[in-house]
């Protein structure tokens, strides 16, 4: 049972993350991200689009090695994991990346002084 439960989680973040197989999705990246986890991301990216996940794996896995910060390999991560099954590491990157986007969200608005 604790299984379907996770199951599902995974599928509903993964739904409102917007589960979309082509690159169209990942529009913005950082600009304080260093160029070489810029680079992996891309590379990461490109070899997602071909069906190359496990190649793909590794490059997200570099891009992160390179720049922690930068949320978006994350996402990433999270959907080639998911492409090969491996639910558990898709669930716990889409995680990592939701929490990166949430502490970037409100550092941006503390900056700012929004509420």
């Amino acid at each position: 049972m604790r299984k379907v439960h996770s199951f599902l989680f995974l599928i509903f973040l993964l739904v409102a993350t917007g589960c979309a197989p082509s690159q169209s999705y990942y529009i913005s990246i950082n600009p304080q991200s260093s160029d070489e986890a810029i680079a992996y991301y891309t590379s990461g990216l490109t070899l997602a689009s071909q069906g190359m996940h496990r190649n793909a794996i590794d490059q997200f896995r570099k891009a992160i090695a390179s720049d922690p910060l930068f949320s978006e390999p994350y996402l990433s991560l999270s959907k080639s994991y998911y492409a090969i099954n491996n639910y558990d590491f898709a669930l716990f990157y889409n995680i990592k990346h939701y929490e990166l986007e949430v502490a970037r969200d409100y550092t941006y608005n503390y900056h700012l002084d929004v509420d």
